[in-house]
């Protein structure tokens, strides 16, 4: 994955941090165990013992199983009384263990790459632990310019959608509440096969702050979610792709996250490479299986009419529609 150099810095600092943390923790508890527990300090003063004892057989050679065979019973007894003494405390078994946050690297952030049936070791590679990050960080950093903070279910009034029943056989209102509850059922639920939506509607009816507003409650769920506009993520792209900036990762971060949510499709200016870098976002997170969500003013025949086939098809099969209803809430509350 090409993430910048910036990125991956700043992951190897946390993971460091989060090293430091748990060592420094596990130190704490045993050095207060051994400050007000005599018995206890003599238990790791004998544990510590052992460990030199094994150095020394080793060393001599000399009837190396028996005493090994020794000194390891003499180990086993020592921590099975330390193991009473922590459940005395009333302290859990696991007490003055290192807490890792990644146990599978150990908070290093590189794990090996090896064949256990040949016994062949290939080096060491990034943890999964070391991607989360990049990928959190990333798409920190892409949607930083967004007020997510600014949209939430809690502010989405259904005031401004009018009750009159339409020639559809249902009110604004109704359609409204209907896109709402589902909207926020699909944000409390969310997982990473939840559906991709495909949000349309005229302009100012509400689409992108239900967008905001799920990518809010999926945050706040540890998932990472770059949200951001068509036209801005399209021309991140070509400036990457014709030399025109420092950085490679627009692509790896938007088919990578957790959650995309590309805003305002339809207002880009169509050129093949708008379309083909289009083509590939969509694509390729319909192949990983996150979801994504768009949001539009193009209505599906509007669709199939500016898009070709490829992405037309992707939408309208691989998309759950949902049309937004109303008047613009902007127009109204200029007016009010």
């Amino acid at each position: 994955m090409a993430y910048s150099k910036e990125l991956h810095e700043r992951a190897r600092a946390e993971i460091k941090r989060r090293k430091t943390d748990a060592e420094y923790t596990a130190q704490q508890h045993r050095n207060e165990l051994n400050t007000r527990y005599p018995e206890f300090q003599f238990i790791e003063s004998e544990l510590a013992k052992t460990g030199m004892e094994i150095v020394g057989v080793f060393a001599s050679k000399d009837n190396v199983q028996e005493r090994l065979a020794t000194i390891r019973a003499k180990n086993t007894t020592l921590r099975n009384e330390r193991k009473k003494l922590l459940k005395a405390l009333n302290l859990p078994e696991d007490y003055l263990d290192v807490k890792y946050t990644c146990e599978k690297c150990q908070d290093t952030g590189y794990i090996e790459e090896r064949d256990d049936e040949r016994g062949v070791s290939y080096g060491t590679k990034y943890c999964t632990c070391h991607q989360e990050l990049l990928k959190k960080y990333a798409s920190e950093k892409m949607s930083k310019a967004t007020p997510l903070e600014l949209s939430s279910f809690d502010d989405f009034d259904l005031g401004y959608y009018p009750k009159q029943v339409g020639s559809s056989g249902e009110s604004p209102y109704e359609v409204m509440k209907y896109v709402y509850d589902n909207c926020k059922d699909y944000a409390e639920e969310f997982a990473l096969d939840s559906n991709n939506l495909y949000f349309y509607g005229r302009t100012g009816l509400g689409k992108t702050h239900l967008s905001l507003a799920i990518a809010n409650e999926v945050m706040k769920k540890g998932y990472n979610v770059v949200y951001g506009s068509v036209i801005t993520f399209l021309n991140k792209l070509e400036r990457e792709k014709f030399g025109r900036t420092e950085t490679f990762e627009t692509e790896d971060i938007l088919v990578d996250a957790d959650l995309l949510i590309l805003d305002d499709l339809g207002a880009e200016f169509s050129t093949p490479f708008v379309v083909s870098a289009l083509y590939n976002i969509i694509n390729c997170r319909i192949a990983r299986g996150v979801p994504t969500i768009i949001s539009s003013n193009l209505s599906l025949d509007e669709v199939k009419n500016r898009y070709p086939e490829s992405i037309a098809s992707r939408i309208m099969g691989k998309f759950k529609i949902v049309e937004f209803a109303g008047k613009d809430i902007r127009q109204i509350q200029n007016d009010e």
